[in-house]
């Protein structure tokens, strides 16, 4: 078995590079190969069975399988459009709470995509168990405090205990004079070895954590290392290692959580035997069901059930593959760009859904006898030849003419510039065939960057009128039988006719998102309207080709257009209105604070004096000028 661990904060000091070596030593452990990858290039070198993303602000990044870890609360990212399609684009999830798996179920409720949640945990790899030094205890907390000073004043408190030592990022740590003794290797070991020699180790949650029985990984590297372990009551803690550990109250004042921690840790040192019976049951559960092997053999079911239900593999078919549905997938040739044609060919070639075949349109001067020798025997492929027409679509519309005489079932346009995975076409068909609907559409990754996501919404119709929203016909399955006479004549565009489809198919039906991720493609530019302004623009040809035609009952380009056009424009006074007022909000305040301030000059000594000697200098007649 072949791993890649996708860690988007490798080499900096956070909890994310240290699992990631946990993880990796537990793989090797068990025979496998692993790696630890933060690119998709890398990915894409190694190829392995699957990945495991250990953080959702790096979505799936390649055609393998992809398991998201969901080990923070869902408050923490939930309001993030962006954090939230990347938790969409994974494969599985691999989840510790309860709460966290209802929140997926709520979130993937209404939608087709195909997953599966499995228990994991930020554990550690097994080891044999070794008691911990209890002769002079000390207490060991380890973190990065990327969110702040969290738990400051407790710190501040502990700081000045003589048993008090603190490990990590030194830029969280700068308010502690005393206890903090530096950064600790991020190798799957070290921390380890400091919790085993310190005794013991402190295990903390933000409230979020508990509200959501979240562990951290502190608890695990405790348990594993031997240590005594000193938690904050949580729900998962309290469940599963019961009186193995000790407590303190998260809810008391940070006063009485000093003198609870001073008091166990005063109990360790007189009861060091009764210590370390807790410290042998905690690190016997650890090691039965939370060892990072374990949990890694635990996965492994789910991962072989969904690679099959998903199209990563071929499937034993239940039907003879002949009454499969029949896919035609149109490409048109680049004499600009030839090699693209051999990619896209390969990429076919490599579809798990293999009852396909390919509509290849170019010019009848254009040679490409030396791409098609290669794949003539993997792929039945048929070419059209056009004449130069004048327009650019003209060379789409007849590889449409093409497969619209043919009896294949449903049909992709295949843009060459983008790399479908290898279960791009099996996930779409599977997709149709369960929805019974005509057209249905996955996510691309950016070529661009790894980071974006490209079409990863839902349909939204007014979204597309509007030009705020492009689906990318390279993610589209199309059925056949839509291409009625009207949809086949040629708009003779020199440009945008991938807009001008997508309007002539939305017009006949509405789209189905699969929620996969399943193709790699080019940034589009979504951000059309202004351009259709430019009457000289080729798109400002699609005001007449669709001239007040309805999508949906009084739903026009026109009409959406105004509308969004009339929001903008509402948004943008309403902006400017709270502009003035915060503005007249500063001057009424700053007015308010020149009136006391004369108030407090008229009632000083000084001003008193003042007054006086201008009544004075009246009443000689001097002028008080």
């Amino acid at each position: 078995m072949r791993i890649a661990i996708q860690n988007p904060f490798a080499g900096q000091l956070v909890a994310e590079t240290e699992l990631s070596r946990r993880i990796f030593l537990a793989a090797i452990n068990l025979g496998w190969e692993a790696i630890e990858v933060c690119t998709s290039t890398e990915i894409k070198a190694f190829q392995p069975d699957f990945v495991i993303a250990l953080h959702n602000n790096s979505p799936k990044l390649s055609e393998c399988p992809t398991y998201g870890c969901m080990w923070n609360p869902p408050s923490f990212f939930e309001g993030t459009e962006k954090y939230v399609k990347n938790v969409l684009s994974y494969d599985g999830y691999l989840t510790s709470s309860k709460a966290i798996d209802r929140w997926l179920h709520h979130l993937l409720y209404n939608t087709p995509k195909v997953f599966f949640t499995a228990p994991f945990y930020t554990s550690c790899s097994q080891n044999q168990y070794q008691a911990p030094k209890l002769e002079n205890p000390c207490l060991a907390y380890l973190g990065s405090n990327w969110d702040g000073l969290r738990f400051q004043e407790l710190f501040e408190g502990l700081d000045h205990q003589d048993y008090m030592e603190v490990y990590g990022n030194p830029n969280g740590w700068k308010h502690l004079t005393h206890a903090y003794k530096g950064v600790i290797p991020y190798d799957g070991e070290s921390v380890l070895q400091t919790l085993n020699q310190a005794g013991v180790g402190l295990c903390l949650h933000r409230e979020e954590h508990r509200q959501a029985a979240l562990p951290s990984m502190r608890i695990f590297e405790i348990v594993a290392s031997g240590a005594i372990a000193i938690c904050g009551n949580h729900p998962f803690i309290q469940e599963t290692f019961g009186n193995s550990v000790l407590y303190i109250d998260s809810d008391a004042s940070y006063t009485t959580q000093i003198e609870q921690i001073s008091s166990h840790m005063q109990w360790i040192k007189d009861n060091p035997e009764a210590a370390l019976e807790r410290s042998v049951k905690a690190h016997s559960i650890f090691l039965k069901t939370y060892a990072l092997e374990k949990l890694l053999l635990n996965l492994l079911p789910y991962h072989q059930t969904l690679v099959q239900q998903k199209g990563f593999v071929l499937s034993e078919p239940s039907l003879p593959q002949k009454n499969f549905p029949a896919i035609q997938i149109i490409l048109n040739y680049d004499s600009q760009s030839p090699d693209k044609l051999a990619h896209s060919l390969y990429q076919v070639s490599r579809q798990v859904y293999s009852n396909c075949s390919v509509t290849l349109v170019k010019s009848a001067d254009e040679n490409v006898d030396r791409f098609l020798s290669d794949y003539s025997e993997r792929l039945l492929i048929q070419t059209v030849e056009i004449e130069d027409f004048g327009y650019s679509s003209s060379r789409l519309w007849r590889g449409l003419e093409a497969i619209a005489s043919t009896n294949c079932d449903y049909f992709i346009i295949l843009d060459t510039a983008c790399s479908i995975y290898p279960n791009h076409i099996q996930t779409l068909v599977s997709l149709l065939d369960r929805t019974n609907l005509d057209a249905g559409y996955s996510s691309a990754l950016s070529e661009a960057n790894d980071e974006e996501l490209i079409n990863f919404y839902p349909y939204d119709l007014e979204q597309i009128l509007a030009f705020e929203k492009r689906i990318d016909l390279s993610g589209l399955l199309i059925r056949r039988s839509l291409l009625d006479a009207d949809f086949l004549t040629d708009p003779q565009l020199n440009g945008v006719e991938d807009l001008c489809l997508l309007l002539n198919m939305i017009k006949r039906t509405p789209l189905i998102f699969s929620y996969e991720l399943t193709y790699a493609a080019p940034n589009l530019n979504s951000d059309l309207l202004l351009e259709m302004q430019d009457w000289s623009s080729e798109l400002s040809r699609l005001k007449f080709i669709f001239w007040h035609q309805e999508f949906s009952p009084g739903k026009t380009l026109q009409a959406i257009q105004k509308s969004r056009q009339e929001q903008q424009q509402l948004k943008a006074k309403i902006e400017q209105l709270r502009s003035q007022f915060v503005q007249s909000q500063q001057l009424q305040s700053q007015l308010l604070e020149a009136q006391a301030v004369i108030v407090a000059m008229q009632t000083s000594k000084f001003w008193q004096l003042r007054s006086a000697w201008f009544k004075f200098k009246r009443f000689l007649g001097w002028s008080t000028e």
